[in-house]
């Protein structure tokens, strides 16, 4: 999979189809609203192909919801309503926005991203969180996966959700999500995704890591607690 580590929408369908499998659904078009920029209409477009949907935990507000909010236009938001991403209507780039929704006065903060490239980034880390197989472990050194020669950086700026420093590792069949760990050694939580357990039996030789792993029966779902 580090052979296509996605970088726009033509490397993202691309990355779906190897992940999700083959579209199983028309192109949904509609008429959409003047807010809408031409990223985000072609992500919801790619978005529909998939009849059980790309998205897991956070998600892309409806194309005919989107209002203007301080200034902003908030599209992407997590399932409880605890983080609020917005984008800027009145830049051609459409910088990305972000803020904890909890307090009115609470303000907008810029993410470092454009839209067209967090809303990639926001499908793997979806990715992540619907995979079929996960592997959790805390406070633990990310060296054993950057010594791996397939290992790729996804190329965007660290996130600050679900925690400040969260980033994206990708390997030939597998995703990682790391970020600094608030255990008492420090070190880094992992989750370690696939799409199928025999892609990560790779990390149980790994030594003094203690994995708590899941299956797609037992997977975490946008209603319980996330793995770290």
């Amino acid at each position: 999979m580090s052979s296509i580590v996605p970088v726009d929408s033509q490397s993202l369908l691309r990355f779906l189809q190897k992940w999700h499998g083959e579209p199983n659904s028309p192109t949904s078009k509609s008429a959409t609203p003047n807010l809408a920029p031409e990223a985000l209409i072609h992500w919801h477009e790619i978005s529909s192909q998939w009849s059980d949907g790309i998205t897991f935990h956070n998600y892309a507000i409806p194309l005919p919801e989107l209002e203007i909010e301080d200034g902003k236009v908030p599209f992407w938001v997590e399932n409880q309503g605890t983080w609020l991403w917005s984008f800027d209507p009145h830049d051609p780039n459409h910088p990305v926005y972000e803020k904890e929704p909890s307090s009115d006065s609470a303000p907008w903060v810029a993410t470092g991203e454009k839209l067209s490239d967090f809303l990639v980034h926001a499908t793997v880390f979806e990715a992540v969180l619907g995979a079929p197989a996960t592997k959790v472990a805390f406070g633990i050194s990310d060296d054993f996966l950057w010594v791996r020669d397939e290992t790729r950086p996804l190329p965007f700026p660290a996130w600050n959700w679900p925690a400040p420093g969260s980033r994206i590792a990708i390997g030939e069949d597998w995703l990682a999500l790391m970020h600094p760990s608030d255990a008492p050694a420090a070190g880094y939580d992992v989750t370690l995704a696939a799409t199928a357990p025999e892609h990560l039996t790779w990390a149980e030789n790994a030594s003094g890591i203690e994995w708590t792993s899941y299956s797609s029966s037992e997977n975490v779902t946008a209603d319980e607690p996330l793995p770290w």
